[in-house]
């Protein structure tokens, strides 16, 4: 190989090699271009199919499953939901205001290029630690980048995840999820062009923002990468409100037979994938594209990322009535080609022929199976015994200090940036167990939750992945919802190291079997490489790499949504009850790190029968909902038992509440902050009425699940109490809950 490798784009020397062996001689600058941009991490998905492959994707309810713009589940009634999840990590973290808004823009481009009006957003957001000085910047712009684009086109966001760890520090994560409607026999796909058809070009002009943002997110950031703003997109919403209009109004008269965003890698991606998926290709003049900046290149064209563009295909005899409704909504509407039989694009350029690719060459880029190698760090993790701490004296303190961590307290600051009443169906809104949205004109309605914890997927990737999968479906199903489908944003450090690569195989294994076994098929996603950045520490260098990450966004489907369960106490006198079994530990938890700096212990294992349990548990809590028993529901996770109860007392919105719990947990073997903040426990904290509690048909259903249920307590109007070990004032909890971000 000749060229520097510094001037490839991401692309190694042996890809370079093989690029020269196909070509026959070494690529120009726009093949390089092309072929750095396709072959990236962020569109080829070399490092990662070969696990992507093994995960469910049909069944159930699915219609369409990845490979196209989004997936697709049967709602019923004539109806179908399209929802999918992306990552826009390094944007946002080169410039968190354009780069979470852009993420959005286009992950909702990618909802309504397949004919569904976009109707929620979710987000997982993940910043370093909640006292470095650069996460306060990086909060507020990211949500306020998020809350300028999803309330200027009017659609809610309704929920998701903030966390902070020090992991982050040098790479956010910025997740975003869109969800939307449509009727069943008006979906549209990238896969449907015929010879004939002319391809056009639709929305925003084209600048020279956001090239070479596909390979830069398929980078890690290092000492002389940190400022790369020319590779962050620039998004205009109002515009975006425009094209959403536009298209869906042609959509709706049949004048598109296919479409894609110009999404990652811009016009190099939606025409080659959309020629390879139709099995044709095309004919593009780069001189009918518009421009905003005069003298870009070809290569500059096609690479370029602005934002609010889509590549169309139509029948020649309707591109008149398809440009009318264009110019109506004042945006770009031309004719930059036409589809052929022939497998290749063919580029004109000052009116001559300039370049021919094949589209399979592109499209089919390397594939590879990395090394695995199991991390030294999880080999040498020691069990923990906790015979090792001793208890805290006073538990007291340590229970206000996880209450009001940054991890647990309310995100209200953050999800009153963005309004989530829009539309009028948000039932549940942010800050519960999941958002609970109704479709207009009927009870029925679905429920959104995005969930990850990388902190566990650090310790044990496997159990991080299938517990991301198995938190969601328990958050859904203390509503009363029931799981139906997922997508995921699997983040990770460079898939080049092969501890990283054993990492994301393991985690993959973990929602493979988690979502087999909850029947919840992946319908769509992504994967998000490269999170780390190189470091400096005097002389020498070192890599800053996040934790594991898999995020898991999960639908659920609910019969009235008016009758969904919220996680809060209703008022005094309900009686608390654990319902299933306290099956966790102190490794990995919260509690080690607030209490004793240090978390990194192993976590309880998953054995073979956690997850049919788990399916018995949901489905008995669900009966005991939808039979209208249950007043108040909530999982045990993150923090353990004394966050769910502190949680179900201060989030009720009209009153002050607290509880007075009684457990005898001697039996279990257990201290007692193992009883108080052990987490991922197989339980749920419920509430009856009195009168309900002990009937013979609450046993019956018990009895046929085999779950336990056991009270514990009673809701008070102040004071949460746990035996003689917990004795604190609701109104100090719910002041620190509600002000500590």
């Amino acid at each position: 190989m000749k060229k520097n490798t510094e001037k490839l784009f991401g692309l190694s020397a042996e890809e370079y090699d093989k690029i020269c062996g196909l070509l026959g001689r070494e690529p120009d600058d726009f093949e390089l271009g092309i072929f750095s941009a396709m072959w990236s991490e962020h569109c080829s998905y070399k490092s990662s199919k070969v696990y992507l492959r093994t995960l469910p994707s049909g069944g159930g309810k699915v219609l369409i499953g990845p490979g196209e713009n989004a997936g697709v589940v049967d709602f019923g009634d004539g109806d179908v939901l399209v929802f999918k999840m992306e990552s826009h990590n390094h944007p946002s973290f080169i410039e968190p205001f354009q780069g979470s808004a852009t993420g959005v823009g286009g992950i909702m481009r990618d909802i309504f290029t397949m004919g569904a009006r976009p109707v929620a957003n979710l987000n997982s957001l993940r910043f370093g630690s909640f006292s470095h000085p650069k996460t306060s910047y990086y909060l507020s712009e990211v949500a306020r980048g998020i809350g300028f684009y999803g309330n200027c086109m009017g659609v809610p966001t309704v929920g998701g995840e903030v966390v902070f760890d020090e992991c982050y520090n040098d790479n956010i994560l910025v997740n975003a999820f869109t969800i939307g409607i449509a009727k069943k026999d008006s979906i549209f796909l990238s896969s449907k062009c015929e010879t004939g058809n002319i391809v056009v070009y639709v929305g925003s002009a084209t600048g020279m923002d956001g090239i070479h943002g596909a390979t830069m997110a398929s980078e890690e950031f290092d000492l002389k990468k940190n400022k790369r703003r020319s590779t962050v997109q620039v998004g205009d919403p109002f515009t975006e409100k425009l094209l959403l209009e536009a298209c869906l109004e042609a959509m709706e008269k049949k004048l598109i037979v296919s479409i894609q965003d110009m999404g990652a890698a811009g016009l190099t991606s939606s025409s080659f994938e959309m020629a390879d998926k139709s099995g044709k290709g095309m004919a593009i003049d780069l001189d009918a594209i518009p421009l905003r900046t005069s003298g870009m290149t070809p290569v500059e064209m096609m690479l370029s990322e602005s934002q609010e563009r889509m590549l169309l295909a139509c029948e020649n005899e309707k591109f008149g009535e398809l440009k009318g409704i264009f110019d109506k909504w004042g945006l770009n509407c031309v004719k930059i080609g036409e589809v052929i039989g022939e497998k290749v694009i063919k580029f004109y350029y000052k009116s001559k022929i300039y370049k021919i690719l094949d589209v399979g060459v592109i499209v089919n880029g390397p594939e590879y199976e990395r090394p695995v190698k199991k991390p030294g760090y999880i080999e040498k993790m020691p069990e923990l015994k906790t015979g090792d701490y001793k208890i805290p004296e006073n538990l007291n303190d340590i229970a206000v200090k996880i209450a009001t961590h940054p991890n647990i307290a309310s995100k209200k600051p953050v999800f009153t940036q963005y309004d989530y009443t829009i539309g009028t169906g948000t039932v549940v809104p942010p800050g519960f167990s999941a958002a609970v949205l109704r479709v207009k004109g009927g009870a029925k309605g679905f429920l959104l939750d995005a969930n990850g914890n990388s902190r566990l997927a650090y310790l044990d990737p496997y159990a991080g992945g299938l517990l991301a999968v198995v938190e969601c479906a328990r958050n859904i199903t203390a509503c009363g919802g029931f799981p139906v489908a997922i997508t995921d944003c699997l983040n990770f450090a460079s898939p080049e190291d092969p501890e990283i690569m054993w990492q994301f195989a393991e985690a993959v294994k973990g929602i493979k079997e988690a979502a087999l076994k909850l029947n919840t098929p992946v319908i769509s996603g992504n994967v998000s490489f490269y999170n780390e950045t190189a470091k400096k520490d005097g002389d020498k260098t070192y890599i800053s790499k996040i934790y594991p990450t898999p995020v898991i966004g999960m639908l659920g489907f609910i019969e009235d949504a008016g009758k969904a369960v919220t996680p809060f106490f209703k008022g005094e006198g309900g009686e608390i009850y654990i319902l299933g079994r306290l099956n966790g530990g102190l490794g990995g938890s919260l509690y080690l790190d607030a209490a004793f700096g240090d978390f990194r212990k192993k976590p309880v294992g998953i054995d073979l029968e956690y997850l049919d349990y788990e399916v018995r548990l949901q489905n008995c809590l669900r009966v005991l909902i939808n039979k209208g028993l249950v007043k108040s529901a909530v999982d045990i996770s993150e923090g353990g038992i004394f966050t769910a109860l502190a949680e179900s007392a201060v989030t009720n919105p009209e009153r002050n509440l607290g509880f007075d719990v009684r457990y005898d947990f001697s039996g279990l073997g257990i201290r007692a902050d193992e009883f108080l903040f052990s987490e991922f426990s197989q339980a749920f904290i419920i509430t009856f009425e009195k009168a309900f509690a002990g009937t013979k048909e609450i046993n019956g259903i018990l009895k046929e699940f085999d779950i336990n249920l056991e009270k514990i307590g009673i809701v008070k109007k102040d004071g949460m109490k746990i035996n003689d070990i917990i004795d604190l004032k609701s109104d100090k909890i719910k002041e620190g809950y509600f002000s500590a971000i």
